[in-house]
C-alpha cells in the first residue's frame, strides 16, 4: 500500500468538498496540495495554516509543541516520522534529548483521548519515531466555519503566533468566560501578551462564531470620537459624520458575532460607553476587549493576565524540567530563532531561570533579552538586568513602537497617568520587596497634596496595571514589577514630586526594603496607621 493510499483509506486527509476551506476547494483532486490546508482524522479536523484543531467542530485547545507534532504527522500520514526529525521541527536549533519528545507526544495523545473507546491516532514504531493512524468515523461538516471564510469575515482577524508559549490555559478560560458572560476584558501590564491571547481565543472560536469575528486595534486611533467610525469602517460601512453610531449598531442588532477592541488604555472613556451601548441595542453581541486599565463597564468580567510562570528561586528540578516552564520556553525559543545554539545544561538552566524572573515573566522583555544572547552571552544578560540599560533594548525593526522596547511599552502607561499617580509611582520605585496596601498608602501621603487621596491613588495605580498584587494566606501583598520599577526610578531621578516625602516608606514598619543607591533615608517617623 502506498502512502497516497494510506492518505485516502486510512486517515481521510481531506473531507468532502463542501467542508473544506475555499482556498482548498479548487485543489480537492490533488491531495498533496489540498492536504497542505486541512486534515480530518476521526472526529478531528487539522487546520495548519490557521493553526486549528477542530474536534467535531469545536476548538479543541493544544500547545504549540504538540500542535507542531501533530501537524508534521499529518504532513506525512501513515508514514513513519524519525525522532530527530520530529526533534528538529518543534525545537529548531535547540539540543533537547528524546524524553522531551516523549512527553509532548503524550501530552498530544492525551489531549486527543488516544486510547479511549478503542480510538488509535498516533502509533510508537519502536526505534524509528512516530506515525498518523486513525480509525474510519464519521465527520461533521465545518461548512459553517468555511462559509464565514468565503464572506471574508474571518479574514479580518491577525493571523496567531507560528508558537504560543505558556497561554492555553488562559485562551481555554477565556473561551469559557465568553460562553457564559458576554463582555470579558484581558488585563494586564504592557508586554505580557493580551493582544497574543485575545487572537488566540478569536481563532479558538472561530466555530462557535460560524467566522463572524471582528478585531479591531484601538491603539491606531488618536480620538475618542472616531472610534465609533473605525469600527463601521471594519464592518465595511460608510458611517455619517453625524451620527456613526447608527450605521454601526444597525449592523450589529440582529448579528451573532464577536468584537475585539484591543488595547483600549487610552481611549478607555470612549471604548466603555461604545461597548456598553453595543451590548444594549445587540443582545448577541460578544466583547472581547485587551486593556492595561480596566473598562468599568456594565457587565464587564475581568480576566487579570500575569507573566508567564517561572520557577521559584528555591526549584532545584532538573535542566528539563525547568525548561519546562513558559518563561524559560519561551526564552529557548527566541533564542534559537535567533540563530544561537544553545545547549540544555543543569548550569545554563539556573541562570535562564534568574533571567526570566527578574523579568517577571513578561514575553515582551523575556524576547528582548533572549534577541541579546547571541551578542552579549548569558551571564553578561544577567549583569545588564542589574543596571537599567536593558529597558532600552531594541525589538523587531517592524514592531509596533510602543513594543520596540520595554521603555517604550512603560511610556505609553505612564503618559495616560495624572500628575499625581506619577508622583506616588516614583516614591514606590524606591522600594524593592512587596508591600501591604497600608504601607502603599503611608508612602502615598507623603507626595500627595492631599493625604486622604492615598487610598485612590493606589486604586488607580493597580488599575492601570502599575501595582501587581499577591493573594495568598493573609494580607495581600503589593509590588511594582522589575521593568516599572526601573523605569519609575529612572523618572523619579529627572521629576519634580508635587511636594517633598516627609518621611521614608521603609521607617513606617511595614518590613518593606529601601535601595539605599537609589533614595536617601529621611529621619522615622511613627505611621499614622498600622
Amino acid at each position: 500500500m502506498t502512502a497516497d493510499t494510506v492518505i485516502t483509506q486510512e486517515v481521510s486527509a481531506v473531507g468532502p468538498p463542501d467542508a473544506l476551506p475555499r482556498a482548498t476547494q479548487a485543489n480537492v483532486p490533488a491531495q498533496s496540495s489540498a492536504a497542505k490546508d486541512f486534515f480530518a482524522f476521526g472526529p478531528y479536523r487539522l487546520f495548519p495554516r490557521q493553526r486549528l484543531l477542530l474536534k467535531d467542530g469545536n476548538a479543541l485547545p493544544i500547545g504549540n509543541r504538540s500542535l507542531e507534532i501533530l501537524i508534521l504527522l499529518a504532513e506525512r500520514q501513515g508514514e513513519v516520522v524519525g525522532k530527530n526529525e520530529l526533534i528538529a521541527r518543534v525545537w529548531p536549533g535547540i539540543n533537547i534529548d528524546e524524553g522531551g519528545l516523549r512527553v509532548q507526544v503524550a501530552g498530544l495523545r492525551k489531549a486527543l483521548g488516544d486510547g479511549l473507546d478503542g480510538a488509535c491516532y498516533i502509533k510508537t514504531v519502536a526505534g524509528r519515531g512516530y506515525c498518523l493512524v486513525a480509525t474510519t468515523g464519521h465527520l461533521e461538516s465545518t461548512g459553517a466555519l468555511a462559509r464565514g471564510k468565503e464572506r471574508g469575515q474571518a479574514q479580518r482577524l491577525p493571523l496567531p503566533l507560528a508558537r504560543m508559549v505558556g497561554r492555553d490555559n488562559d485562551v481555554r478560560m477565556v473561551s469559557d468566560l465568553l460562553r457564559t458572560t458576554r463582555f470579558v476584558t484581558v488585563h494586564g501590564p504592557g508586554g505580557v501578551g493580551k493582544t497574543t491571547a485575545a487572537i488566540a481565543v478569536a481563532h479558538d472560536q472561530l466555530a462557535s462564531f460560524q467566522g463572524d469575528i471582528h478585531f479591531l486595534d484601538l491603539a491606531k486611533i488618536t480620538e475618542p470620537h472616531l472610534l465609533p467610525v473605525a469600527l463601521a469602517s471594519s464592518f465595511g460601512l460608510t458611517a455619517p459624520s453625524s451620527d456613526p453610531n447608527a450605521a454601526m449598531l444597525e449592523f450589529v442588532r440582529d448579528r451573532r458575532m464577536l468584537l475585539i477592541f484591543d488595547s483600549c488604555e487610552h481611549l478607555i472613556d470612549a471604548a466603555a460607553a461604545l461597548i456598553e451601548k453595543i451590548l444594549r441595542e445587540a443582545p448577541e453581541i460578544r466583547v472581547l476587549a485587551t486593556s492595561r486599565e480596566t473598562l468599568r463597564a456594565d457587565g464587564e468580567h475581568v480576566y487579570r493576565l500575569s507573566g508567564l510562570e517561572c520557577p521559584s528561586v528555591e526549584d532545584e528540578q532538573s535542566a528539563e524540567r525547568l525548561f519546562s516552564h513558559p518563561a524559560l520556553s519561551l526564552f529557548i525559543d527566541k533564542v534559537a530563532a535567533s540563530g544561537h545554539q544553545f545547549e540544555l545544561t543543569e548550569s545554563n538552566a539556573q541562570i535562564v531561570a534568574k533571567i526570566c524572573r527578574r523579568l517577571d515573566g513578561v514575553a515582551l522583555a523575556i524576547n528582548l533579552a533572549a534577541m541579546r544572547v547571541p551578542a552579549f552571552g548569558l551571564s553578561q544578560i544577567v549583569g545588564s538586568l542589574e543596571t537599567n540599560t536593558w529597558l532600552f533594548w531594541q525589538g523587531h525593526r517592524t514592531a509596533l513602537p510602543r513594543h520596540q522596547t520595554m521603555a517604550a511599552s512603560i511610556d505609553w502607561s505612564y503618559s495616560l497617568l495624572e500628575e499625581d499617580e506619577k508622583a506616588v509611582l516614583h516614591h514606590l520605585s524606591a522600594y524593592g520587596e512587596p508591600f501591604t496596601l497600608d504601607a502603599a498608602c503611608e508612602a502615598a501621603r507623603q507626595v500627595l497634596p492631599t493625604p486622604f487621596d492615598d487610598l485612590l491613588v493606589i486604586d488607580k495605580l493597580i488599575t492601570k496595571s502599575l501595582i501587581s498584587f499577591e493573594a495568598g494566606e493573609g494580607l495581600a501583598r503589593y509590588r511594582l514589577l522589575n521593568s516599572i520599577r526601573s523605569y519609575a526610578l529612572e523618572r523619579r531621578d529627572t521629576a519634580v514630586s508635587l511636594k517633598e516625602p516627609r518621611r521614608t516608606f521603609a521607617a513606617c514598619g511595614h518590613g518593606c526594603s529601601v535601595d539605599s543607591s537609589t533614595t536617601a533615608l529621611s529621619e522615622p517617623t511613627p505611621p499614622s496607621r498600622s
